[in-house]
């Protein structure tokens, strides 16, 4: 049956498959150029999806904290280590993607909703919620580099990166708990797996 979520489980799909084929086949620094518009149309399915929470506060918290932390990493090389953004994110303000902080509420989406349905207390679900963005952070590294995202000075990812997402996403996360959001577990799952299954496959391309 198609309903509003199968059909935007659906275009999260394709679109996540059209871009692994044009990343193996065709000319991948063009497709990964697109990366902005992905993160929009992920943000505008999970908005369609989530009318209970589509103007919620803790939403626009989570972008400018994502982002600011972000303008702070990038300028100062605290709290994630030394590291510059390419040109694959798009527009920049202070040498940081506008994007960047939409990037962070969307992850943030899939891995509270997730969490909110393991473990009992709000730290418990924050921890789980943190540990799930490491996870994935962990495959994105590689192809961020490769492509432009990002590059770190000493040229991986240094260890306070991931120490780094963990506490930041931990502390998001907390406030997300705290509010009780009722968020749609099916689009959560689906974008955190498109994402986890995209970065995935391609790090396993690259090998």
């Amino acid at each position: 049956m198609l309903t509003k979520i199968n059909i935007s489980i659906t275009v999260l799909i394709i679109f996540h498959l059209v871009g692994i084929g044009g990343v193996v086949f065709g000319n991948a620094q063009e497709f990964l150029q697109l990366t902005p518009f992905n993160l929009l149309l992920t943000a505008l399915i999970i908005a369609i999806n989530d009318s209970k929470n589509r103007f919620s506060w803790v939403f626009l918290i989570t972008y400018i904290l994502g982002f600011t932390i972000e303008v702070i990493g990038v300028n100062t090389g605290v709290p994630f280590g030394e590291y510059t953004y390419g040109s694959a994110l798009g527009l920049k303000w202070m040498e940081t993607p506008l994007i960047i902080g939409l990037n962070w509420l969307i992850l943030l989406y899939g891995t509270n909703a997730i969490a909110s349905k393991f473990g009992q207390s709000i730290v418990t679900k924050a921890l789980f919620s943190a540990a799930l963005m490491v996870v994935l952070d962990y495959l994105i590294e590689p192809i961020a580099i490769i492509y432009d995202f990002w590059s770190w000075e000493i040229g991986v990812p240094p260890f306070s990166n991931y120490a780094a997402w963990f506490i930041v996403a931990f502390g998001i996360s907390i406030i997300w708990q705290l509010n009780k959001l009722k968020l749609n577990t099916r689009i959560a799952m689906a974008v955190y797996g498109v994402e986890f299954l995209f970065f995935g496959i391609l790090n396993l391309i690259q090998l």
